[in-house]
């Protein structure tokens, strides 16, 4: 069954793109059952009621509402080169992530201001909404605009268990990390750094550790960045799912 996105339900009526995606692309006449989600847990099989003007509306047969996770996890990613930011936002989107926060760090090599971030931000929520319907996810992450690193480090909710992967020699083994927050029931709410190329530099990892984070090992080897994250992410999730 196809998939579509709209954030507001009730309206009944599907987005400018997402109604030229069902009349154009995929040829849906009215009549034909659709799925729809919000973003926020609830989906509906649905009936396209009304084709007209380019605009696909639609009648909700049934709804039904997909819970939460358990984990709340948000990634703080340093921008990486080329397309990696857009796997990272796809991988995390399909891993329930709820929120997505680019960094802007030291040794960046993409730098985004002004109107550029806000069009990068735009696209990068697009991608997680594609996510979203290629997936099954019910939940769609909150995309931020790229920032500084102390931004992100001041934004940050302060209850959280705080993980910055690291090279570093006195990086704690994260199975450890992870197990200790079982026990001490901080598994809830995660957020966690993941550095560019290079890392972060010797001042930001100072910053990090400054604002609550623990240094923690992904292993014996160098992950690229958009390894790292997927791996970390992937590890987080599948502990919060153990009973």
């Amino acid at each position: 069954m196809h998939r579509f996105y709209c954030p507001n339900l009730e309206t009944g009526v599907l987005s400018d793109d997402e109604s030229h995606h069902a009349i154009h692309v995929l040829r849906l006449q009215e009549g034909e059952t659709i799925s729809v989600f919000n973003g926020r847990g609830k989906e509906c099989n649905a009936r396209i009621s009304r084709i007209a003007s380019n605009r696909a509306e639609f009648s909700v047969v049934n709804a039904s509402q997909t819970p939460e996770s358990v984990c709340h996890i948000t990634i703080g990613q340093a921008l990486p080169k080329g397309k990696a930011m857009e796997v990272i936002i796809q991988k995390s989107t399909e891993l329930g992530l709820r929120q997505i926060c680019p960094i802007l760090s030291d040794r960046s090599v993409v730098h985004l201001q002004g109107d550029k971030n806000e069009a990068k931000q735009e696209k990068w929520q697009q991608i997680a909404v594609e996510a979203c319907k290629q997936s099954g996810q019910n939940w769609l992450p909150d995309v931020k605009a790229a920032a500084n690193l102390d931004s992100f480090l001041a934004d940050a909710p302060r209850n959280n268990l705080k993980l910055i992967a690291s090279l570093q020699p006195e990086a704690l083994p994260l199975a450890k990390v992870l197990a200790d927050a079982r026990t001490a029931g901080t598994l809830s709410h995660i957020t966690f750094l993941i550095g560019p190329e290079g890392d972060f530099t010797p001042a930001e990892i100072g910053k990090a550790r400054s604002a609550g984070y623990l240094p923690v090992s992904l292993g014996p080897t160098i992950l690229r960045s958009e390894t790292a994250a997927i791996f970390l992410a992937s590890v987080i999730v599948y502990e919060s799912l153990r009973k």
